[in-house]
């Protein structure tokens, strides 16, 4: 007997009921009935015998076992969207979206613009994230690239490397660190530190750093944005942590080296391997491609 495949029907019941945590509200999303959507998800239930969904009276809460499905899930109803769009418009990329994620907004953004401009009818969505929260964004399938910074490209992940950068401070113009413009690690103790939230790829290098040279560090302020830090700085509140990138040809504040030779970090393009069949994900690929090898 020829087994009987998952119908697109049963998989957008599921997704849905997954994204919005509540029958009613995915037959809403979907523009079908509640009945025809728990309909779908029960059958998947028994035919394999499996728990989808923690029902939690209204609430409908995603098992473990559907979680670790979801993003292959998600990626099969976003290849079907693209192919029912590009047979409709006969031509690739003139309808489509991409949900970019990015830490370091120097580097992501001309990358974006330039995408923006090849490709106007492309739906972009970029959201500045941590890159730990980013990296956790591609495998839940919320994301489809993203940029972020570490020390190489995260074995779960493919990716293109985009650029190398340091690990550096920000002060005040009138700090004595800027007049030498390079500082030990270990003068480093004691010193007021505005550093990004503790999903930051940049903190934890430095941390780690710090911890092997048994340096305490004193962080009185964890913010998610950059201009936030350099607004503190040029205030004269704390010194700030950053990469050379973002601190280069910022007015009020001067850059300081660390002296340690292990205070470098580089910044990746990275999606999961299953989506670079997505054709704005390929676009945007190339994109990036084309801009580093100018």
């Amino acid at each position: 007997m020829k087994r009987k495949s998952l119908s697109l029907g049963q998989m957008r019941a599921i997704e849905a009921v997954a994204t919005n945590r509540n029958f009613s509200d995915a037959a809403k999303a979907l523009g079908v009935s509640q009945p025809s959507v728990s309909n779908h998800v029960t059958s998947v239930e028994s035919r394999f015998a499996v728990r989808l969904f923690d029902r939690r009276g209204h609430v409908a809460v995603p098992s473990p076992e559907l979680e670790a499905l979801l993003p292959r899930l998600r990626t099969i109803l976003m290849l079907t969207d693209e192919l029912e769009g590009e047979l409709d418009s006969r031509r690739a990329l003139e309808i489509g979206q991409l949900r970019v994620g990015y830490s370091t907004h120097q580097v992501a953004v001309p990358i974006l613009t330039r995408f923006m401009r090849d490709y106007p009818a492309v739906k972009v969505e970029a959201r500045a994230m941590a890159s730990d929260d980013l990296i956790k964004g591609l495998e839940a399938g919320d994301l489809d690239v993203a940029c972020v910074t570490a020390r190489e490209v995260p074995g779960q992940l493919s990716g293109i490397w985009l650029r190398d950068m340091r690990i550096v401070l920000a002060v005040p113009e009138d700090h004595p660190f800027a007049a030498r413009g390079r500082i030990s690690i270990r003068e480093l103790e004691g010193q007021p530190l505005i550093q990004r939230e503790v999903g930051s790829s940049t903190r934890r290098l430095l941390e780690a750093r710090a911890a092997l040279a048994r340096v305490p560090l004193t962080t009185i302020l964890a913010v998610g944005s950059w201009g936030t830090i350099v607004s503190m700085v040029r205030a004269g509140v704390a010194i700030g942590v950053g990469l050379d990138v973002e601190v280069e040809g910022v007015r009020g504040v001067t850059r300081v080296d660390i002296e340690d030779g292990d205070m470098a970090a580089g910044q990746f393009l990275v999606y999961l391997p299953e989506r670079k069949v997505i054709s704005a994900v390929q676009a945007f690929l190339a994109t990036t491609g084309d801009m580093i090898a100018e």
